[in-house]
């Protein structure tokens, strides 16, 4: 056995064994030469072969990931079963924490699954969805498995038209944005919503403010309206102003938003957002404004993130979406197109999950995580 032979038997014992999951960045290479005992050059032989295999993917100026759980295809049972593979297709998120949490764990879900069947996961990470239509031409003979977009990359009616003229199965993490029909999994925006409100109004906020999305995304003004409905409930007067819109990831988004509300609305006293680095961008304006959390202004975090908890200066109260269900749910309904038994206009909304905190006066759980030296703990 060669040197890089034996490089890449090492390599793939350590995907088997777990120590990475499918989307991780792998070390740096001095890091990998020291944990496998090899050279350079040995090394890069041996990820240069791992690539053609798809197993990994190295993308200049950001690293290498690993892309699929190793398997020999020998036998023409297994030859087989490989045709019932899914491929997915995602955006890459890993020049900071954003998504990466959340799409690697629902990859890793889905890989365990199939796992368990005999299938594989193969995952092409595309830098924006510029590049879906030129991936689907040079894949369309092994994509009889189905395929699932994920992670904000969403294709348009021409991909999709193209999919569905070659009887492949598509299913969407999202919602759609075209006029072509196509399954998808998501999360209850709505019932998110009235979630946050709800319990604001339940620990006596009254002038609860929300950032969520633009009106261009899919689904906003249902956002808009389950916020109105609890306010109703509440016999809380609606005011247009309490509303801001944000892009979801945008840190700079989020902070004019929430300047503009605190100004427009000064006696504002609660706050829902969505989104991980929109929640960063509201908070940096509520720091600004010298307001204690929750003293002086109740926050509400819709869709909530390990690593945003970590930057919070308290425990953030929100909702957690039910990724184990969203990975499940994908899977499912791949087979259920395949099979016949679902159409493309089926989709499930997921509910969910409440997540106390101390930011509206809740008490959270009893094993609460230590305080990251790195928070704006102390900046409030």
């Amino acid at each position: 056995m060669t040197k890089s032979e034996k490089a890449i038997y090492t390599l793939t014992r350590q995907i088997n064994s777990g120590v990475w999951r499918i989307g991780d960045k792998l070390p740096v290479e001095d890091e990998l030469c020291k944990l496998i005992g090899v050279g350079r050059n040995t090394l890069r032989e041996a990820v240069a072969a791992l690539e053609q295999q798809g197993i990994l993917r190295r993308m200049q100026g950001a690293g290498t990931f690993l892309c699929q759980e190793f398997s020999t295809l020998g036998s023409e049972q297994e030859k087989e079963t490989a045709k019932a593979n899914i491929h997915v297709f995602c955006t890459c998120y890993y020049s900071h924490l954003e998504a990466d949490f959340y799409g690697r764990e629902i990859l890793h879900d889905m890989s365990s699954r199939l796992a368990e069947q005999g299938r594989r996961l193969l995952v092409e990470v595309l830098p924006d969805a510029e590049m879906i239509q030129g991936k689907l031409l040079s894949l369309a003979d092994e994509l009889s498995g189905g395929c699932i977009f994920m992670n904000g990359l969403i294709p348009g009616d021409r991909e999709l038209r193209f999919l569905a003229g070659k009887n492949i199965p598509v299913a969407l993490l999202g919602r759609p944005v075209g006029k072509e029909p196509v399954a998808y999994v998501g999360n209850d925006d709505a019932e998110e919503v009235r979630i946050a409100i709800r319990h604001l109004a339940d620990h006596g906020y009254r002038r609860i403010g929300m950032i969520n999305g633009t009106s261009a995304f899919a689904g906003h003004h249902l956002v808009v309206d389950a916020y109105r409905e609890v306010l109703g409930e509440y016999g809380i007067p609606f005011d247009a102003h309490l509303l801001g819109e944000a892009e979801p990831f945008r840190f700079n988004d989020a902070k004019n938003a929430a300047r503009t509300l605190f100004e427009e609305c000064p006696d504002l006293d609660a706050l829902a957002v969505s989104g991980d680095r929109a929640v960063l961008g509201a908070l940096e304006i509520v720091r600004e404004r010298g307001k204690r959390i929750p003293g002086d202004i109740g926050f509400f975090m819709l869709g909530e993130l390990p690593w945003i908890q970590e930057l919070s200066p308290v425990r953030l109260a929100g909702v957690r979406h039910d990724l184990h269900g969203m990975a499940d749910k994908l899977l499912s309904m791949l087979d259920g197109l395949r099979e016949k038994r679902m159409t493309p206009e089926d989709h499930a909304l997921l509910p969910p999950v409440f997540i106390p905190g101390r930011s509206c006066g809740c008490v959270p759980p009893p094993d609460r995580k230590q305080q990251n030296p790195h928070s704006m703990q102390g900046r409030y």
